[in-house]
C-alpha cells in the first residue's frame, strides 16, 4: 500500500485521527488488521502447546429417546444444583434487596413495622386503641339467660323500622307494598269464596258418611271385578270372597305363641321335656329387643335419653337412683314410651334392675342404650347331663367312642437329642459337651464296631441316668448280686454323696458293687431265665 506522508496538510494538530498509520509500504490490508501484542503471541502458544498434550474429553453422543436418559435429564439441575460459595450467595441475597417483596412480602413472615413506626417504639409492648370493658362473660354474650318470651319481646321492639331495611316480616305477616288507595283495594281477594260457617256444620258434613257406597255410573263388570279384587276401606283384602270359605276366627299371620313342642324340642331325647323358664325367657328378650328398637327410633335430636334421664332424676328426690314403679311408668307415658310390663318385669328382676317394687333408672337406661352390647345371660342346662353324652351311629359303627387321650404321651420317634429322658450325670474325666450337644449315638468306633449294649439299643448315656433305688436293686439283681436291705442302704447313700443328683446312676452303682465285691458275690444264672 503507498504511504500518504507529505501529501496533505494537518490543519488541526491537536485533533488524532483514529486506526495506525500506514508507513509500511507494500503491506496488504490482511497484515495490517493483525496486530497482535507480545502477550497474546505467548498466551497463544503456550495454548496450542497445551492443546497438543491434552487428553481429549469424552462427550456422550445426546440420547434420542428421552426414556433411556435415566437421571441425566433437564430436571437434574434443578434437583441436585451447583453448591454455590459464600460469596456468590451474598452477590445473589444483596441482588434480591432491589425488590420489593424482600421487605414487605417476606414469605412465611409478616411485614415489618419497624421502618413505619416512630423511632423508639416497640412494636411487641405498645398497643393502640381503646382497652374493651370484659364485664360480660363469653357465656352470657352467646347464650344470654333470658327466656323465650322476654326473647320474643324484644325481638318486636323496631320491628316496625326494620321491614324496609331488612325486609324482616313475622311468621303470617302481610307484606304492605304502599299500593295507592284508589286504584288497590286491601279488602278485596282472589278466588271462589268458601262456604264458611262459625257454626261448624260443614265440617261435621265432610266427617259424616251419609251413604256406604257412593252413587257414580260404573259398568257392572268392573264395578264386580274391583270389588272382588281390591281391598276396602277399614276392611282386610280378601279377593275373590276367600273370607266366606276360612274359620270364623282365623287370622292372617305367624302365630304370637309358640307350640309347645317346636324343633329344637323334638330334636332332643323324649325324656327331656320342654324347658318353661327357656321360653319364657326367650319371649322376655323378644319384647326388649322391640323394646329397645322402638326406643332407637324415638330418640331424636329433640329428645334423648338424657331428657328422660333428667325427667326421672327430678322425681328422685333423695338422690337415690332409685324410683317407685309406678312414678317410673308414668314419667315414661309422659314421654309417650310405653312398653309390655308382662314380659319385661320378669326379665328386669332377673337382671336385679327392680327389687322391691323399685327399679333402678340409671342402670335400665344403660341396657336399653342402643350403643350397648347385647345381653349377657348365664347358661341355661335345659338338657340332663346323662344325655348331653351320646353317641352317633356312624360312632358306634366305627368305635370313635372309644378316645384315648395322648396329651401325656411322648411324639412319635425318638427325637436327635433326648429332651424327653432325665440329665444323665457327666462320668469321672468324661466331657460335659458330649451329652448336652450329641445325639443318642457314640463315638465312630462304637458304630463301626458295636458292643453289646449298642446291639441291645443301648447306650453309654443310658448308664449316667439317675435311677431310682427300687430300680437299682431289682436290676442288679436281675443280673445276679444278692444284696441285703442294709448293704443296699450303705451302697445307696455312698452312691447320692457322689452323684449329688438324689438319685444315682447304673455305672456309680456298679463301682461301688465291685469295690465292695468281697460282701456280694454274684452268682450265675441262666441268660435265658434272665
Amino acid at each position: 500500500m503507498a504511504s500518504n506522508e507529505n501529501k496533505f496538510i494537518d490543519r488541526a494538530p491537536f485533533i488524532l485521527a483514529a486506526g495506525k498509520l500506514s508507513d509500511n509500504l507494500g503491506d496488504s490490508v490482511a497484515n495490517c488488521l493483525k496486530q497482535y501484542s507480545v502477550d497474546d503471541a505467548s498466551k497463544a502458544l503456550k495454548y496450542f502447546a497445551n492443546a497438543k498434550n491434552a487428553k481429549p474429553v469424552y462427550e456422550p453422543e445426546p440420547y434420542k429417546n428421552k426414556i433411556q436418559r435415566g437421571v441425566y435429564t433437564e430436571i437434574r439441575t434443578i434437583l441436585q444444583p451447583a453448591v454455590k460459595t459464600r460469596y456468590q450467595t451474598l452477590i445473589n441475597e444483596l441482588k434480591e434487596t432491589s425488590y420489593e417483596s424482600h421487605w414487605n412480602k417476606c414469605i412465611g413472615k409478616s411485614r415489618d413495622p419497624i421502618p413505619g413506626l416512630p423511632k423508639g417504639l416497640n412494636p411487641l409492648e405498645v398497643t393502640f386503641g381503646i382497652k374493651s370493658n370484659k364485664d360480660e362473660s363469653v357465656k352470657e354474650l352467646v347464650n344470654p339467660p333470658k327466656g323465650v318470651y322476654q326473647v320474643l319481646t324484644e325481638n318486636q321492639i323496631a320491628h316496625e323500622m326494620y321491614k324496609k331495611s331488612h325486609n324482616d316480616y313475622n311468621v303470617g305477616e302481610r307484606i304492605c307494598r304502599n299500593y295507592l288507595s284508589p286504584a288497590f283495594d286491601s279488602s278485596k281477594r282472589f278466588g271462589e269464596r268458601t262456604k264458611f260457617d262459625p257454626r261448624g256444620i260443614w265440617v261435621r258434613c265432610a266427617c259424616t258418611w251419609h251413604q256406604n257406597e257412593p252413587v257414580v255410573y260404573t259398568n257392572k263388570i268392573q264395578a264386580d271385578f274391583l270389588n272382588k279384587t281390591r281391598n276396602k276401606l277399614g276392611e282386610c283384602l280378601r279377593p275373590n270372597n276367600i273370607g266366606e270359605q276360612l274359620p270364623k276366627d282365623f287370622v292372617y299371620g305367624k302365630p304370637a305363641v309358640r307350640d309347645l313342642y317346636g324343633v329344637e324340642e323334638l330334636l332332643k331325647d323324649g325324656d327331656c321335656p320342654p324347658c318353661q323358664f327357656k321360653r319364657d325367657l326367650k319371649c322376655w328378650l323378644m319384647s326388649f329387643n322391640k323394646m329397645k328398637q322402638n326406643l332407637f327410633k324415638r330418640f331424636t335430636l329433640e329428645f334423648t335419653p338424657n331428657d328422660l334421664a333428667k325427667s326421672l332424676l327430678y322425681y328422685d328426690g333423695d338422690q337415690s337412683g332409685t324410683l317407685p314403679l309406678e312414678t317410673f311408668y308414668k314419667v315414661c307415658s309422659c314421654h309417650r314410651f310405653t312398653f309390655d310390663r308382662a314380659n319385661l318385669e320378669p326379665l328386669l328382676r332377673l337382671l336385679s334392675i327392680i327389687c322391691e317394687d323399685k327399679i333402678l333408672y340409671m342402670k335400665f337406661l344403660d341396657i336399653v342404650d342402643s350403643k350397648t352390647p347385647p345381653l349377657q345371660l348365664m347358661k341355661i342346662q335345659d338338657v340332663p347331663e346323662r344325655n348331653q353324652y351320646y353317641l352317633s351311629s356312624s360312632q358306634a359303627a366305627v368305635c370313635d367312642y372309644l378316645l384315648i387321650n395322648n396329651a401325656s404321651s411322648p411324639p412319635a420317634g425318638i427325637p436327635s437329642i433326648r429332651y424327653d429322658l432325665s440329665r444323665p450325670i457327666v462320668p469321672h474325666g468324661g466331657c460335659r459337651a458330649d451329652l448336652e450337644n450329641l445325639g443318642d449315638e457314640c463315638s465312630a468306633a462304637i458304630l463301626l464296631n458295636p458292643s453289646v449294649y449298642c446291639n441291645y439299643g443301648l447306650s453309654f448315656r443310658d448308664f449316667f441316668l439317675p435311677r431310682k433305688p427300687d430300680v437299682l436293686r431289682s436290676l442288679f439283681e436281675k443280673v445276679g448280686y444278692e444284696i441285703d436291705d442294709a448293704s443296699f442302704e450303705k451302697l445307696w447313700t455312698e452312691g447320692v454323696d457322689q452323684d449329688k443328683t438324689g438319685s444315682v446312676c447304673v455305672d456309680t452303682f456298679n463301682n461301688l458293687v465291685q469295690k465292695y465285691n468281697g460282701e456280694h458275690k454274684k452268682l450265675k444264672i441262666d441268660e435265658a431265665t434272665c
